[in-house]
């Protein structure tokens, strides 16, 4: 050999460049002693049995006809992505007529949202959706409707409507509430009075009215309103200096005329749920252009009798004027957008006008084909989160739709309900409802993965069903990470694309039913920092079909994600973590619905030293799984005495030492793993 070949040959040496290849597969930190473990499972046989949900919402995932909004028929064509998640339902946003584009303020509980199709194209989807054994859940709001829902415009006609019943109104809710008056507040007492819940709404029906401005002092202007027979036709003077409006119901605006010194008049035709405003701008609400009252509780104008405005730099505390008949209805969620409804006391609320109507409007879906639906809020439908009521309620609410369903289906409805708390406070809503949201588990595993604690997960998760198993047999966990009211779990995760693998692994093999908020299969980013559309971003599907509804959209998020199209193709990417622990979940019974137990040794009582490692078993019958999580920043080495058959799934690079004196499990940091176990 020449010298230069031998001073090459021991250069490498130094660098350990010249000792044989590690056997492939192996760590090639350990001399070819630990293989890397290569997924074997089983043939999947077809049954989707992960009970994983996919939730979208209809208006920003798919737009077939070009509009900017996502629509029924564009929902249809991306089914086979669904379906190729391995998803065996999809939570559809709120598919009614409404008053704001999240669907969360209802106008009629019968009609879908002409924005997004047709009753028709809704049941082709469904139909489409059942031929991919994919169920579909409807978001219903049975907490409260939208102020403009036909219920509620004409329950302020009168106080003798039929509908009056159908919310809750009050002249003087304080000593209402206190005094007990109040079925839906009664439990709370004196305590459930916030005045910023209750909104004040003209009862006066439609009207002609002539309204008369005294500007003569503009820092004390009078407006006085009387009852009269004849209206204006509107003003054709379109100058603005000097120009007074009265703005009031559905943003219609009339401009005054001016009848000189100071004198302002107009007559018309006066129908308004809200009131109505004096503004000096047909365009702007600042610098004091926005006139009404300094109070927002019942009536402040008398026919006849001169009422001073009330102007402010700042407009919000600028209050509507209210016409006699006025009173105050509920919302509850600090906006007079909703309204309340009222099922009157939990004891007899089946019998309702609300309770019956909202029941009514659910079987025109089930009769449409869907599955099941999710209910919004269901906490607050009754003011008193912590009594019984709202569990009641809710097992009434789904008896008499389970009943219904049951006419035409071998199987129950399914039905899970939003009680956005900790899972103590969670538990007893399952003597109303057989599912129920668990954002504890989200909260549980956002922790560990940011302490890089796995030690503790299991038990959580273990206590969690102990407690449920208290409240009702069969209990359905609706297990989830981010959802439309969140932080999206990419984000809550500092951006770790690591970490946000891993949360999906952890998902996919702990047990409950979980659910996949669309975007997160593919690491979306977004806070609700500025406003929640940041968390309701466009699906980014690399064609067409990507929405335009909205811009307020996270700088970022294209460039972190890509589209759904470079993530198919790369076999590394966050979509395809989703993709292979699906396929998994539905091929292992025990990984879908088995029992999930602790680990004997790597659990919080024993394995200090392996802090990072979360452990457990997934069993269903004779099939027994065991799960690895590595959740820290470390690699990790462990004897494993379970007589491990195969591999189920993995994820990262695990590696394996199998010897007769047991085998030994190496993992990276932030990786997982599924063992088929004897």
């Amino acid at each position: 050999m020449k010298k230069s070949a031998i001073f090459l040959c021991a250069l490498f040496l130094i660098f350990a460049s010249c000792r044989k290849d590690p056997t492939p597969g192996s760590d090639p930190n350990d001399e070819g002693s630990f293989v890397r473990v290569t997924d074997a499972p089983r043939a999947w046989d077809g049954n989707k049995r992960a009970d994983i949900t996919y939730q979208l919402l209809v208006y920003s995932f798919a737009d077939k006809n070009g509009d900017g909004w996502g629509d029924f028929k564009g929902l249809t064509d991306k089914l086979g992505y669904i379906d190729r998640l391995g998803a065996t339902a999809v939570w559809l946003s709120p598919i009614h007529p409404a008053m704001s584009y999240h669907g969360y303020d209802v106008k009629d509980y019968t009609l879908v949202n002409p924005q997004y199709g047709s009753m028709d194209d809704f049941e082709h989807f469904v139909q489409e959706a059942h031929k991919l054994d994919i169920k579909v859940y409807l978001d219903y709001v049975i907490n409260h409707s939208g102020r403009e829902h036909w219920w509620f415009q004409e329950a302020i006609r009168s106080a003798e409507n039929p509908y009056r019943d159908y919310y809750i109104f009050s002249d003087d809710p304080q000593t209402d509430i206190t005094a007990g008056n109040i079925a839906m507040i009664n439990t709370e007492g004196s305590a459930g009075y916030d005045s910023g819940q209750w909104f004040t709404v003209s009862t006066t029906g439609d009207k002609t009215l002539k309204f008369t401005l005294d500007w003569s002092n503009p820092a004390l202007p009078e407006l006085t309103v009387t009852e009269t027979t004849g209206t204006d036709p509107d003003n054709p003077d379109t100058s603005t200096e000097n120009a007074k409006y009265l703005y009031f119901g559905d943003g219609i605006l009339k401009k005054f005329y001016d009848k000189g010194n100071g004198t302002y008049e107009v007559s018309t035709d006066y129908s308004s749920s809200w009131g109505f405003l004096v503004r000096t701008s047909p365009s702007q609400w600042n610098n004091k252009t926005k006139y009404g009252a300094q109070s927002k509780s019942g009536s402040n104008i008398s026919y006849g009798e001169p009422f001073v405005l009330y102007t402010n730099d700042n407009p919000d505390i600028v209050y509507d004027l209210q016409l006699p008949g006025a009173t105050m209805f509920h919302s509850h969620f600090w906006t007079n957008w909703f309204a309340d409804l009222n099922y009157g006391s939990v004891e007899t609320a089946e019998n309702s006008p609300a309770f019956l109507a909202i029941v009514e409007d659910a079987k025109i879906w089930i009769d449409a084909g869907i599955d099941g639906f999710r209910l919004d809020a269901v906490k607050h439908i009754y003011h008193n989160e912590f009594s019984d009521e709202n569990p009641e309620f809710l097992k009434k609410f789904y008896n008499a739709v389970n009943q219904y369903f049951r006419q035409t289906h071998t199987s129950d409805i399914y039905m899970v309900g939003e009680v956005y708390s900790g899972y103590e406070q969670v538990a007893p809503y399952y003597k109303g409802l057989p599912a129920l949201f668990e954002f504890s588990f989200w909260h549980r595993l956002q922790w560990a993965l940011g302490e890089s604690t796995g030690l503790y997960f299991a038990k959580d998760i273990i206590s969690y069903e102990q407690l449920y198993q208290q409240y009702r047999t069969g209990f359905i966990r609706a297990t989830k990470l981010s959802n439309h009211d969140e932080n999206r779990a990419r984000s809550d995760l500092g951006g770790s694309v690591g970490k946000t693998k891993l949360a999906a692994a952890v998902l996919l093999t702990s047990s409950g039913s979980p659910y996949v908020y669309y975007g997160e299969e593919l690491g979306y980013i977004g806070t609700k920092t500025n406003g929640d559309l940041y968390v309701r971003s466009p699906m980014l599907w690399g064609d067409s079909y990507t929405t335009t509804y909205t811009d307020q959209i996270d700088s970022y998020l294209s460039t972190a994600v890509g589209t759904v199209m470079t993530q198919e193709a790369d076999s590394s990417s966050i979509l395809n973590v989703y993709k292979k622990f699906a396929k998994a979940r539905n091929t292992y019974p025990a990984l879908a619905v088995g029992t999930m137990t602790e680990h004997p040794v790597y659990n919080y009582q024993g394995a200090s030293a392996y802090k990072s490692l979360a452990a457990w078993y997934r069993t269903s019958g004779s099939e027994k799984l065991l799960v690895f999580h590595n959740l820290g920043n470390q690699q990790i080495s462990f004897p494993v005495q379970d007589d491990i058959q195969n591999t189920v799934v993995s994820m990262g690079n695990v590696y394996l030492k199998e010897s007769s004196e047991g085998n030994t499990v190496k993992m990276d940091p932030m990786t997982s793993v599924v063992f088929a176990i004897k």
